[in-house]
């Protein structure tokens, strides 16, 4: 007889636990003030990427001010060209001077279909702060496991998540934007509290 209760006490915590994760979320944006989902681990970013023209660079070698990174695929029609024209029309409200300091770099998750020339077509010559990125297998992997954009090993690319993460200039994971229309405005309001705070 206290099987189906335990069962059922089990299975009400679970729902309770999933109605209020939503509610606890929002409430940490609200008390915060911010728009995306504020990390609070001081997740380390660091990669070597490879841009179009074979170049190697350190992530951690951007010091001049705060960095978008998007994990996508250019044969993507669902959320991979919303989050660039979405940072491009944040770049847009920003002066020449701001746009200055912040960096966009896409990082492929299908370098062989992204060629150098579509990444410079498609991303690259949008604006002179946005960068494409291939990396490494073992590279990706690691940044991909570290950003929980990979739930497996064998992991569908059209299954990656989507998000946009704000990363700090000394290379912190700060902010992670989850939702697929994104407010240009609060999206501003964030990035200004991190340059101010900097």
């Amino acid at each position: 007889m206290k099987k189906p209760s335990v069962f059922i006490s089990t299975a009400l915590i679970i729902v309770l636990a999933l109605l209020l994760l939503p509610a606890v979320t929002y409430l940490n944006q609200v008390i915060s003030g911010s728009y995306g989902i504020q990390t609070h681990q001081n997740t380390a970013i660091d990669f070597t990427w490879q841009d179009i023209n074979g170049t190697q660079h350190q992530f951690s070698d951007w010091k001049k001010g705060p960095s978008y990174l998007f994990l996508g695929f250019l044969s993507c029609s669902q959320i991979c060209p919303i989050r660039t024209h979405q940072v491009k029309l944040l770049m847009e409200k920003l002066t020449e001077t701001e746009r200055q300091n912040i960096q966009f770099l896409f990082v492929t998750v299908d370098p062989q279909n992204d060629t150098p020339d579509m990444r410079q077509q498609m991303i690259d010559s949008q604006s002179a702060q946005f960068f494409s990125a291939e990396l490494t297998p073992e590279q990706l992997e690691k940044l991909q496991w570290q950003l929980a954009e990979k739930s497996t090993a064998t992991s569908d690319i059209n299954l990656h998540s989507g998000n946009l993460y704000l990363i700090s200039p000394t290379g912190q994971l700060k902010q992670t934007y989850t939702q697929q229309q994104l407010i240009i405005d609060r999206l501003l309001t964030d990035l200004n509290t991190m340059m101010s705070s900097n």
